[in-house]
């Protein structure tokens, strides 16, 4: 697709052309209204002519006359420009009295009454517009039409200077609301000048907001929907960073062990020191692997915001899951490993792998630092609009009063074991806050450990009739 055209432009084409239609439309209702003025005024003008011809008409003996000298009749009917036809009529015996031209066939009229108006006609190719009057003569009651013609020349004059006044006066209104709506817009437009300077001016790695208030209320809507984008930018990017400063941390000590042992079976000269420190190899690579593989789920959780890590997932399919998963691990310390849920499915909203990330944490480290010979029981239940998940384990519990710590990044408690990377119950919190979840632990010297996660519940709709 093309580039767009800049906004103001946009807005100066769509007004031209709004203006350019109310200009057409001002114009000829202007044309229509002044052409109909001004024919008045020269209709009223023509009656007033034919008004005055007619009380000139006098009647004596059954003869009709007209006492208007011929000077006096010219200087009447003198029109600078046009040509001015008279005729006088005896309408008893359609005899023309007195006429200086010929109009041809006229309105039908009785030969009684009084009558006047305008009718139109066509003299040696030259359109005249014609004003009659009839009346009857003083006590004879000789019945007159009189009627005054003139061509349309004034009229068309008057027709087209309104039209090219009416033009010129609709060109400069557009033109000065033209220029007004520029410089009104750029006006507007120069708070976004000022927040392109500011992000302009900021280095790459300063995603901080912009001050919507700034910009004018049509775009402060996109501006807040971009500092939310700079938000989840920003958060990805600490996500990231957190990511390669803790890796960095974390690996450095089980490659260190890595390359030691290494050295030392280089060095050793029988098979089983050889065999000792491939041992201490494998533990350091599974260590390694293990934090590796925490790290990532870690990053992945602190990232979680699509589509694809947010839908229905049912936590009684999740905690099946991974109880099969730790199965063999719960074998191995001779734990019972089992689910107890009386309610049937469970409904939230978020990632089924987070969400097994999450249980699975709990598990690990309930199977790990329980009782030997011990049970471990994950148990679901529905609770005032939420889910309850909980790991429970008869082990031998603990007294660490400072549980908020266990839950950070790297902390290792009094029990825990030091292989550990700490990062498990970071996990477990990281992925619960992520979903508008709480994780607390209830933990109990001699009566084990509960680790508790709640979760809004999520309805599933009515099933279609």
């Amino acid at each position: 697709m093309g580039e767009s055209p800049s906004l103001r432009a946009s807005l100066i084409v769509r007004l031209a052309l709004a203006l350019l239609a109310v200009a057409v439309v001002g114009t000829i209702v202007a044309y229509q209204l002044g052409s109909f003025y001004g024919n008045q005024a020269y209709d009223r003008s023509q009656a007033e002519d034919a008004t005055t011809l007619a009380d000139q008409v006098t009647v004596d003996n059954d003869t009709v006359r007209v006492n208007l000298p011929t000077a006096a009749l010219r200087w009447l009917l003198a029109d600078a420009g046009d040509l001015v036809i008279y005729r006088i009529t005896d309408l008893r015996s359609g005899t023309v009295i007195d006429s200086n031209g010929d109009l041809g066939a006229g309105p039908s009229l009785a030969a009684n009454g009084v009558a006047y108006g305008f009718w139109n006609t066509t003299v040696n190719k030259r359109r005249m517009r014609v004003a009659y009057l009839q009346r009857m003569v003083t006590r004879e009651h000789v019945p007159i039409l009189v009627e005054v013609a003139e061509t349309m020349g004034k009229r068309d004059r008057m027709t087209d200077t309104i039209l090219a006044a009416t033009m010129v006066f609709m060109a400069v209104i557009s033109l000065v609301a033209l220029g007004l709506v520029w410089h009104g817009v750029g006006r507007a437009l120069s708070p976004l000048k000022l927040l392109e300077a500011e992000a302009e001016a900021r280095s790459g790695a300063d995603l901080a907001a912009l001050d919507p208030m700034h910009a004018p209320e049509e775009v402060r809507g996109l501006i807040v929907a971009i500092n939310r984008m700079m938000g989840r930018v920003s958060s990805a990017m600490q996500s990231q960073n957190n990511f390669i400063a803790n890796a960095a941390h974390q690996l450095r000590t089980p490659l260190s062990g890595l390359r030691l042992q290494a050295q030392l079976g280089l060095k050793s000269q029988n098979l089983a020191g050889m065999r000792d420190r491939l041992a201490e190899v494998e533990a350091s690579a599974v260590r390694a692997s293990d934090l590796v593989e925490k790290l990532l789920v870690l990053a992945k959780a602190e990232s979680a915001t699509g589509a694809a890590d947010n839908h229905p997932v049912d936590f009684e399919l999740v905690a099946q899951q991974v109880i099969e998963r730790f199965l063999p691990l719960a074998d191995l310390h001779g734990v019972d490993l089992g689910l107890a849920s009386s309610d049937g499915p469970q409904w939230v909203q978020g990632s089924e792998f987070l969400f097994g990330e999450l249980l699975g944490n709990l598990v690990d480290n309930a199977i790990l630092h329980g009782r030997k010979q011990g049970r471990v029981t994950i148990e679901l239940a529905a609770s005032n609009e939420q889910v309850v998940v909980a790991v429970h384990d008869d082990g031998p519990g603990f007294a660490d009063t400072r549980t908020d710590m266990l839950f950070t990044r790297f902390y290792r408690g009094d029990s825990s074991s030091r292989t550990g990377s700490g990062l498990g119950l970071a996990i477990v919190h990281e992925i619960a806050e992520r979903y508008g979840g709480k994780v607390t632990l209830v933990s109990e010297i001699g009566a084990g450990s509960r680790f508790e996660a709640r979760f809004p519940q999520w309805r599933m709709p009515p099933p279609q009739a």
